[in-house]
């Protein structure tokens, strides 16, 4: 999971690829409105216009996601740590924050000071058991000469 930063980067970046796309759908779709009512309709063969109804209806979906997009992004930005938050409180919490940090750091110390000690005691341990092994798999002398021969 991405941090909300980058959520918010990737979501403005999301809402200017569909803004773009419909701005291009406009330009690619609308018909020839005059601006006025003295002025002619103009015609272009080589546009192609889209249905009244069909480019409403695109339209209004495209708008409703950009609004859906809106929000989201609103939604991320109210998220955001340090809205609503004075810099006395933020600095508080860095301080507080920093202290945890601190004592963390040192049971993470003694723990690997117990470990290195654990591990030492092991190694002794093992030692001692593996002299002892060797010990007791030494022959125990010259056997007798009847004992050779029977």
């Amino acid at each position: 999971m991405t941090d909300r930063l980058t959520q918010l980067q990737i979501c403005l970046d999301q809402m200017v690829e569909q803004l773009c796309a419909t701005l291009n759908y406009i330009d690619k779709n609308h018909d020839f409105e005059p601006s006025s009512i003295n002025e002619e309709r103009m015609t272009d063969p080589q546009a192609t216009i889209a249905p009244s109804e069909e480019f409403s209806n695109v339209i209004d979906e495209l708008s409703t996601d950009l609004i859906l997009k809106t929000r989201q992004i609103t939604k991320l930005i109210d998220s955001l740590p340090g809205v609503d938050v004075s810099a006395e409180e933020q600095m508080h919490r860095i301080d507080s924050l920093q202290s945890q940090l601190l004592k963390v750091e040192n049971e993470k110390i003694e723990a690997v000071q117990e470990k290195e000690k654990l591990m030492g005691a092991v190694n002794s341990m093992i030692s001692e058991f593996t002299v002892g092994i060797a010990n007791s798999r030494k022959p125990a002398g010259d056997l007798p000469s009847s004992a050779k021969e029977g």
